[in-house]
């Protein structure tokens, strides 16, 4: 693994996401944490590593703007260094059934949760290229296909759409040293999950088992590390088990 690691984590500062830094913070990486809209939350995670004696930078950016995602990577490289760590960890969801969901709220889910997947990818992948060694990590979603919701068709479609990009780009960047996955999280309580309402979030406590973001981090860490070299165009679901009660 090359010296002087960097990894981009959108939506890096709260959430799962903020968990996917500091994991990441603590294995060695200088860490870009991405936001669009919660600038005290990720200069809170900055701070956070900084303390700890690693290196970040809040970078702000929406990543469902193909300018603002290209500008997001250049900002990285000249923050912290070129990005060989991608972590497209940024979400959106809109809970509403097909009928009622509109075209503009359609469009603003794919716009972040696939195009800007995306468009990430795209701007961060000549760097990787040039270093010989990357990792590109999406987060997925059960309501891909593994458990659907109704009233969740824009964020499966999206997140099924991570999952067919991913399997494409691992057999494109298969022999020079980069891999792409897909972790798929479980019932993981942030605020997202409660930005879907409350019904929604006690319908998801009561049918799943609650994943411990650290879990997740872990995950990703696994991912980005030189032990995942050959581990490549997978989903691993990290969403069912857990302890006895």
């Amino acid at each position: 693994m090359p010296a002087g690691r960097v990894a981009l984590v959108t939506g890096g500062g709260r959430g799962i996401g903020a968990r996917i830094s500091r994991r990441l913070a603590q294995d060695g990486f200088a860490v870009a944490v991405n936001y669009s809209r919660s600038a005290d939350g990720a200069q809170a995670v900055v701070e956070e590593i900084e303390a700890l004696g690693g290196r970040a930078a809040a970078v702000r950016g929406d990543v469902g703007v193909a300018a603002e995602a290209v500008d997001l990577v250049a900002a990285t490289a000249e923050l912290l260094g070129t990005p060989t760590v991608l972590v497209n960890n940024a979400g959106h969801a809109e809970n509403a059934s097909a009928r009622s969901l509109g075209p503009e709220a359609w469009d603003r889910v794919l716009g972040v949760n696939l195009h800007g997947a995306y468009y990430c990818t795209h701007a961060a992948l000549p760097g990787m290229y040039a270093a010989g060694w990357g990792r590109v990590i999406f987060l997925g979603s059960p309501a891909a296909g593994r458990s659907v919701t109704p009233t969740m068709a824009a964020y499966a479609a999206a997140k099924a759409g991570l999952v067919a990009m991913t399997k494409v780009l691992a057999k494109e960047v298969a022999r020079r040293g980069i891999t792409a996955n897909v972790v798929v999280p479980g019932f993981v309580d942030t605020d997202m999950t409660r930005d879907a309402g409350d019904e929604h979030h006690a319908a998801l406590r009561a049918a799943w088992p609650e994943i411990p973001a650290d879990a997740v981090a872990d995950t990703v860490a696994f991912l980005a590390s030189d032990q995942a070299a050959y581990v490549s165009g997978e989903e691993l679901g990290v969403w069912l088990g857990g302890p006895v009660h």
